[in-house]
């Protein structure tokens, strides 16, 4: 069985790029059967995942088109989503705190 680690953004940046293999895999993996995997309630997944509540929203955003090229190269490198990859820098910058540079 395989486990999750959570890593900064840094660290992920430092990850090597999926080899072919390994890419390979992924696109041939098959998906879980959904009885293995009955649909559960934001209730009962609470009770397994203490930490679990629907705390993103979907919203609608602007950005560059050089930001969005950015994050899908990493999106490449890792086999994380972009989308995931920029929600995941945004959150390390409010915890750190950190402010926009205006030039």
């Amino acid at each position: 069985m395989s486990t999750m680690t959570t890593m900064t953004l840094d660290e992920l940046k430092n990850l090597p790029p999926l080899t072919a293999e390994e890419k390979q895999v992924i696109h041939n993996a098959k998906p879980t059967p959904a009885e293995d995997c009955p649909a559960q309630t934001a209730e009962e997944l609470k009770e397994f995942r203490p930490w679990y509540a629907k705390t993103k929203k979907t919203i609608t955003i602007n950005l560059d088109n050089s930001a969005i090229a950015y994050f899908k190269g990493l999106a490449e490198e890792t086999g994380i989503s972009y989308q995931n990859l920029i929600n995941m820098y945004l959150v390390q910058c409010a915890r750190e705190k950190k402010r926009p540079v205006f030039a």
